[in-house]
């Protein structure tokens, strides 16, 4: 097989990679900190110290773990109080009520 075709093989096989994994993340609250996880691994952590607020608007360039392909009315945007990309952009199925778990934990934990 020609170096080129293999290219191709391999782009085409990572895009359907890419495809595939997206509908896998979710988001858990945990004690402390907001997980993404993709299959049960945790990819992504945020501390809930480290939340500055909680919107539905995007106002800078942002990590995103989308998991849908139509975010619009889905998008929940976590500002943070430090990092190189400040904000980071979840899709939960219910933003509202997930926004309201999570701003309960975050009082809980008294952070």
């Amino acid at each position: 097989m020609s170096p080129a075709a293999l290219a191709t093989v391999g782009v085409l096989l990572s895009l359907l990679l890419y495809v595939w994994h997206r509908h896998y993340y979710d988001y858990r609250i945990g004690r402390y900190h907001l997980s993404v996880q993709w299959l049960g691994i945790t990819v992504r952590r945020v501390r809930f110290s480290d939340i500055d607020s909680i919107s539905k608007r995007q106002k800078l360039a942002a990590e995103s773990w989308a998991n849908t392909w139509r975010p619009r009315h889905r998008i929940l945007v976590i500002r943070r109080k430090s990092g190189w990309r400040r904000e980071v952009v979840i899709t939960p199925a219910y933003r509202y009520e997930f926004r309201n778990q999570l701003e309960q934990a975050m009082r809980d934990s008294g952070q």
